[in-house]
C-alpha cells in the first residue's frame, strides 16, 4: 500500500496506482497545435533559452553533438563546464555534475528516467545511446523541483525523435559509420523517418563492436611505476577484458490532427561489455592464465522500453500547454563471472509525468504537474547484495515566474513521497520537500546577473539502505545503512553572463548538504575484498565554472575555460572520488564547409582523494576534431575526424572506482562519415 502523508489522503494499491496513471495519461484529450519548438526544456518548462535561464545549462546538438558523441554518456559530456565522467572501463561512463553522480544526477530519456540499474553501482552502464540523440541537455545544480528525488545534483536529458512531435512530409534519414583506433571500435548508425499530414513515423538503430582498449604503460598504477623497462610484458599497453558489443533499435509513430498529437514507441537495447580486472587478478602467486580468464567479469544487458508522449493546448483560456509522458521499462542484466552467470539485476518500472503550463498575464506565467513511478527492483543470485524491493514515488510540483521591468523572479515548490519495501525487511518511507527561488537581472541587453537559492531533499536509495554482500564486478564488499535519513541540500549560486565583443559566462556555487550519503572505504577486508560502507554526515560542495570566448574574426575564435569543485565533510575529511580542478584553452575555426577544433586541458593532481582512496596525478591532454560538409549529388555528407589524448598521456580518472587499475584510453584517432538525405 502507498500512503501520502503530506496530502492527508487515502491509500492506493500499487496495481490501482499503475492502472490509474496509465489511463489518466493516455485518455487525455487531443487539442494541441502540432509543432511547438523545444528550447532547453530540461531546465525550464517555460521554453527558455540558455541566456534567460535561472540555472546554468548546456546543450549539445547538430554537428557539435555528432563530433562529440561517444559510446558512453559520460565521455560525450566530459569536456562540458562542471562535468566529468565516472568511468569504470570504456564500457561505462556515468555523467558527473559538480562532483555528484549516481543517485544525485538524473539521466533521462525524453524527460523520463532511464529506469535502468546505473545508479545501483558504478559498473552499471546507462541504457541510453548518445549516437541516436538529436540533442543532449544538461542542467547543473539541483533540479529536484521539477524532476524529483534523484535530480538533487543535476539532470542530463537525452532527447531523440523516436516519437515525432512535428509533422514530417516525405521521407528523410541518415546513415553514419565510425572507426576508432584505440580499441578498433566499429560503429554503424541509421535513422529513417517519414510521414504525411496525419502520421509521422521514425526508425533508428546502432551497431557497435570494440576490442580491448589500448593505453600508455600498464593498467595497474603500481606496475606503471615499478616496471618501466618491461617492454614485452603482456599486461602493458592495454586493459584486458574491455571489449564490448552493443546494438540498439527503436521504432515510433505519432498521430496528428488540427489540434494535437499523440505518439508511441518501442525500443530494444542489448549491451555486452567487460569490466577491467582488479589488482587481485594479476597476483604473482597465481600465474595460471586459465584461472585469470575465469576471473573476468562481464555485463550482459537487455532492455525493452515502451513510451507514450503527447502535448496539447486549448483546454482553457489560461492553459498554454499540457504535456504528458508515460514509459514502461523491462530491464535486466547479468554479471557473468568467466563462463558462469553470477548476479542478475532486474528492474520492471513505470514512470509518468503530466505538466500544465499556464499564462495568467503578460507578466506572470508558470507550470504545475505530477510525477509518479513504481519499480520492482531485484538482484538475484548467490552473490546478490541488494534485496528484491518494491519502490514507489509520487511528487507534485509548481513553478511561477514574474516579470518586473528588468527583473525576472521565479518561485517553485515540490512535495514528494518515496517508499522502499524490501523482501524480509522493514519498509522505509520518506517525505521530502524542495523549495527554490531565483532572480534574473537584465543589467543591459548584453549582460545579466542570476541569483538562485534552493532547498532540495533526496531520500536514500535501495542500495544505500539495504546493500550487504560482495559485488565482484565492483571488486568490493558493500554494506548499506538502514538508519539513513534524507539528505537536505541548501544551494546558493550567482551567475554572470556577458555577450558583447567577447562572450563570458561565470558561475559560482555553494552547496551545503546535511546528512550527505557517501560510500566510504572502511579499511577492512572481507573475503579478500575491501569493505565499502554507506555513511552520512554534513558535507559542503563549492566551486566555480568560467568560459571566455574571444572572436578573432568571422571564422576564428579562442576560448579559455576552467572549472573546480571542492567537497569536504564537515568532520574534516574529504568526500571521495571528486574531480580535481582543470583549466584549458581552445581554438576554433568555422566556415560554410569546414569546422576545426583544437583543445588543450590541464587537470590538477587530486590532493583530496578521501580517506583510504587512491590519489591520482595531474595530467595534460590535447584533443582535436575536424569536419567538412560536402555535397554528393543532392545529398549532404559530413566527414569528420577526432583525435583524443594526442600526446598519449597516462590519465587516471579521479572519479573512477577503478582508477588504480584502469587508466583512460591512450592516443586515439576516430574517423567517420554521415550521409543525410
Amino acid at each position: 500500500m502507498i500512503k501520502f502523508p503530506f496530502s492527508g489522503q487515502q491509500f492506493l494499491t500499487r496495481q490501482h496506482f499503475a492502472t490509474t496513471l496509465l489511463l489518466g495519461l493516455s485518455l487525455t484529450p487531443l487539442t494541441l497545435s502540432a509543432a511547438i519548438e523545444e528550447v532547453v526544456t530540461t531546465a525550464s518548462p517555460l521554453a527558455k533559452n540558455g541566456d534567460t535561464l535561472s540555472q546554468p545549462a548546456a546543450v549539445l546538438s547538430s554537428d557539435e553533438l555528432r563530433r562529440k558523441a561517444a559510446s558512453t554518456l559520460g565521455e560525450t559530456l566530459n569536456d562540458q563546464p562542471g562535468m566529468s565522467s565516472a568511468s569504470f572501463g570504456p564500457g561505462v561512463g556515468a555523467p558527473v555534475i559538480r562532483g555528484q553522480s549516481a543517485n544525485r544526477v538524473k539521466v533521462m530519456q525524453n524527460q523520463l528516467g532511464t529506469m535502468d540499474a546505473a545508479s545501483a553501482s558504478p559498473d552499471h552502464a546507462n541504457s541510453v545511446e548518445p549516437l541516436l540523440a538529436e540533442r543532449i541537455e544538461v542542467l547543473r545544480g539541483p533540479a529536484t523541483l521539477r524532476f524529483g528525488n534523484d535530480a538533487i545534483g543535476g539532470v542530463v536529458n537525452v532527447i531523440d525523435n523516436r516519437i515525432p512531435n512535428a509533422r514530417i512530409n516525405g521521407i528523410e534519414g541518415a546513415i553514419e559509420a565510425r572507426y576508432q583506433s584505440v580499441n578498433e571500435q566499429k560503429v554503424a548508425v541509421g535513422m529513417l523517418e517519414g510521414g504525411s499530414d496525419q502520421i509521422a513515423w521514425h526508425l533508428d538503430g546502432v551497431l557497435r563492436d570494440s576490442q580491448n582498449v589500448e593505453i600508455p604503460g600498464y593498467a595497474h598504477a603500481e606496475e606503471s611505476h615499478e616496471s618501466p623497462d618491461m617492454e614485452e610484458d603482456e599486461h602493458k599497453g592495454l586493459i584486458e577484458n574491455t571489449d564490448a558489443q552493443a546494438e540498439s533499435f527503436s521504432a515510433g509513430a505519432s498521430w496528428f490532427n488540427d489540434s494535437g498529437f499523440i505518439g508511441l514507441s518501442i525500443s530494444q537495447l542489448n549491451n555486452n561489455y567487460g569490466i577491467p580486472p582488479g589488482g587481485h587478478e594479476h597476483d604473482d602467486a597465481d600465474p595460471d592464465p586459465d584461472h585469470e580468464e575465469e576471473a573476468f567479469v562481464r555485463i550482459d544487458l537487455e532492455q525493452t522500453r515502451y513510451d507514450l508522449k503527447g502535448e496539447q493546448n486549448g483546454l482553457a483560456p489560461w492553459i498554454e500547454k499540457l504535456s504528458y509522458r508515460l514509459a514502461y521499462n523491462d530491464y535486466e542484466h547479468t554479471e557473468l563471472e568467466g563462463h558462469e552467470a553470477g548476479t542478475k539485476f532486474q528492474n520492471r518500472a513505470w514512470e509518468g509525468r503530466a505538466e500544465v503550463i499556464h499564462t495568467d498575464s503578460e507578466d506572470q506565467r508558470g507550470a504545475f504537474g505530477i510525477q509518479a513511478g513504481i519499480r520492482d527492483f531485484a538482484a538475484i543470485g548467490e552473490e546478490a547484495f541488494i534485496p528484491r524491493s518494491d519502490i514507489d514515488n509520487l511528487g507534485f510540483f509548481a513553478l511561477e515566474e514574474f516579470n518586473r521591468a528588468n527583473w525576472v523572479f521565479e518561485l517553485g515548490a515540490r512535495a514528494e513521497y518515496n517508499a522502499i519495501a524490501p523482501d524480509e525487511q522493514s519498509k522505509r518511507s520518506f517525505n521530502t520537500y524542495s523549495l527554490s527561488g531565483a532572480a534574473h537581472w537584465h543589467i543591459t541587453d548584453a549582460q545579466h546577473l542570476t541569483f538562485s537559492l534552493a532547498r532540495a531533499q533526496r531520500a536514500p536509495s535501495v542500495e544505500e539502505l539495504f546493500s550487504l554482500g560482495a559485488h565482484l564486478a565492483e571488486q568490493n564488499y558493500v554494506v548499506g545503512n538502514n538508519d539513513l535519513k534524507p539528505e537536505t541540500s541548501i544551494n546558493t549560486e550567482i551567475g554572470y553572463h556577458y555577450e558583447g565583443p567577447v562572450h563570458l559566462e561565470l558561475n559560482v556555487f555553494n552547496n551545503a548538504i546535511d546528512n550527505f550519503i557517501y560510500k566510504a572505504n572502511t579499511g577492512l577486508m572481507i573475503d579478500e575484498l575491501p569493505v565499502y560502507a554507506y555513511d552520512q554526515e554534513a558535507a559542503t560542495f563549492y566551486g566555480a565554472e568560467i568560459q571566455l570566448t574571444l572572436p578573432l574574426n568571422n571564422q576564428w575564435q579562442v576560448q579559455a575555460f576552467a572549472d573546480a569543485v571542492r567537497a569536504k565533510l564537515d568532520s574534516g575529511g574529504d568526500v571521495p572520488r571528486i574531480t580535481p580542478p582543470r583549466a584549458g584553452i581552445g581554438v576554433n575555426y568555422q566556415d560554410d564547409q569546414w569546422q576545426l577544433d583544437l583543445r588543450a586541458t590541464a587537470v590538477s593532481e587530486q590532493k583530496h582523494p578521501g580517506e583510504g582512496e587512491f590519489a591520482v596525478d595531474s595530467h595534460n591532454r590535447i584533443d582535436m576534431s575536424a569536419s567538412r560538409n560536402v555535397n554528393v549529388g543532392e545529398q549532404d555528407v559530413l566527414l569528420f575526424i577526432k583525435g583524443n589524448n594526442l600526446t598519449n598521456a597516462e590519465i587516471r580518472n579521479a572519479s573512477s572506482f577503478l582508477r588504480a587499475y584502469a587508466p583512460e584510453p591512450g592516443r586515439s584517432v576516430e574517423l567517420g562519415a554521415r550521409l543525410s538525405f
